[in-house]
């Protein structure tokens, strides 16, 4: 009985022990625990946005004086390549003007008066088709175009200039009176007292011309003729049929040369001119008789009101202003 009980103190004892030993385990446990450091959270994954569909980095807003600058070198480089007006960027007046500019420009080089309609600008359009109608007057001589200018002092200058080119063959002074601007005026009055000097052989007549230049030439022109027509006269008067039959009669390089010059003008031919050795001789009867056919046969074509003389002028705008006016 003793004995029994004796094993059973010593199972209790033993199991004891156990626990204390389990438990000693567990404290130590929870020790180790609580000294060991805390991991670290793992960092949060920071999704990256989708850029929108176009946007860029911002860019830093212009003040209004950069945005003058960019919008006036801009202007300038689309007038300096004929393109670009789209590059003004912050100001639709400045865009609108540069466009108006290049179609202005674009007028006047093509002479199209169809473009100077396309500029927005009412003042900046009538300027391109008065130029264009004042260019086109001018080609043609013809002072209907002239009447289609807006501009009152164009129109009149247009008109001014045309007449002062007619003035050239106007048949007395009053026919250069109607020309209001006093230059072109004087201009028209010069050309006639030149050319009716010419006609007459008058040295005195000279005296009216008021251009020095041209008085000077005047006086030169009207000298050699003469001498040219005493000339003639000191000869036997006949009819020559060429060059070589003239050049046949002569003695001398100066008879020939004159009686050349002298016959360029009786027979409206410049191809005398050219017959003589002089050369400065020779280019002055090319310039003087030019002048002298032109007009004799414009005054004919206009009298006679004959057409086909026109085709016997040799300046291309005078022959066709003679075939405007000898209809």
């Amino acid at each position: 009985m003793r004995l029994q009980k004796g094993k059973i103190l010593s199972w209790v004892i033993f199991a004891l022990l156990i626990v204390a030993v389990f438990g000693v385990l567990v404290y130590l446990q929870k020790q180790k625990v609580q000294e060991a450091p805390e991991e670290a959270a793992p960092p949060e994954v920071v999704k990256e946005q989708p850029k929108e569909p176009g946007k860029q980095f911002a860019v830093p807003e212009l003040t209004e004086r950069e945005m003058q600058r960019a919008d006036s070198q801009a202007f300038s480089e689309a007038l300096q390549k004929g393109k670009g007006c789209e590059a003004i960027k912050f100001n639709e007046e400045a865009r609108q003007r540069c466009e108006d500019s290049l179609l202005y420009n674009s007028a006047l080089t093509k002479n199209d008066e169809k473009i100077c309609k396309q500029i927005r600008n009412a003042d900046l359009r009538t300027k391109c088709l008065d130029s264009i109608y004042s260019g086109l007057a001018m080609q043609a001589l013809d002072s209907e175009l002239c009447k289609q200018i807006i501009d009152p002092e164009i129109k009149q200058n247009c008109l001014d200039r045309i007449q002062a080119f007619y003035g050239r063959t106007a048949e007395s002074e009053q026919d250069c009176e109607v020309i209001e601007d006093a230059g072109l005026r004087q201009s028209c009055l010069d050309d006639f007292h030149f050319s009716a000097s010419v006609q007459s052989l008058s040295l005195e007549s000279c005296n009216n011309v008021l251009n020095a230049k041209l008085k000077d030439r005047c006086t030169k022109t009207v000298t050699k003729n003469i001498e040219v027509m005493e000339v003639a006269k000191a000869q036997t008067v006949r009819t020559y049929k060429s060059t070589e039959e003239k050049l046949h009669d002569c003695d001398t390089d100066e008879c020939k040369d004159d009686a050349n010059y002298n016959l360029a003008l009786v027979k409206k031919d410049l191809s005398y001119c050219n017959a003589i050795g002089d050369t400065e001789k020779q280019d002055q009867c090319v310039k003087t008789q030019t002048i002298n056919i032109n007009n004799y046969y414009l005054r004919q074509a206009t009298s006679k009101k004959d057409p086909s003389l026109c085709s016997k002028i040799l300046d291309d705008n005078l022959r066709t202003a003679c075939l405007t006016y000898s209809q």
